[in-house]
């Protein structure tokens, strides 16, 4: 596992630890206001069944993610240039409709549109890790790569500025 990887996985954990108990009552805006807007991708890492991570789109993936107001969202993810042929690193682009629920912390992807066509009419509901300011966490509940024996993508962003 890659240093960047280690670092990410152990500061979404006790970020995670701190932050998850408290993401209603910490918050004075509620969660689908702070979801609002664009978003950038620092960390997407798929996840085996027996919780171990691996970089899912190489060590230096880029992506948007945007979600509007109006339950409206997208989502494009690139894997590292060095990755680009690899098995299991192809782009992945969707978009739709979102929720939000609070009291179980997830978000629910109504996808209409991706780059995966299995994936269109699909919900992929994922929990959220964390939610504050200007940092966004969220276990997607279906793995965003075509490689075999991963549960799931762990996905961190950074509000966009």
């Amino acid at each position: 596992m890659c240093r960047n990887s280690i670092f990410g996985v152990c500061g979404l954990a006790a970020l995670g630890l701190v932050i998850l108990p408290n993401l209603a009552s910490a918050q004075q805006k509620p969660a689908s206001e702070l979801i609002a807007g664009n978003w950038t991708l620092m960390i997407a890492d798929n996840v085996r069944p027996d919780g171990t991570t691996t970089p899912g789109f190489g060590p230096l993936p880029t992506g948007t993610a945007t979600f509007g107001a109006d339950g409206r969202y997208s989502l494009q993810i690139t894997p590292s240039s060095s990755n680009e042929k690899a098995e299991g690193y192809a782009p992945v682009r969707q978009r739709g409709t979102y929720t939000l629920d609070e009291a179980e912390k997830t978000l629910s992807l109504r996808v209409e549109e991706g780059s995966v066509p299995a994936w269109s009419g699909t919900v992929q509901t994922g929990k959220i890790k964390f939610l504050v300011g200007d940092d966004l966490g969220w276990t997607n509940s279906v793995p965003l790569t075509s490689a075999s024996g991963f549960a799931s993508t762990d996905l961190i962003w950074r509000r966009a500025k």
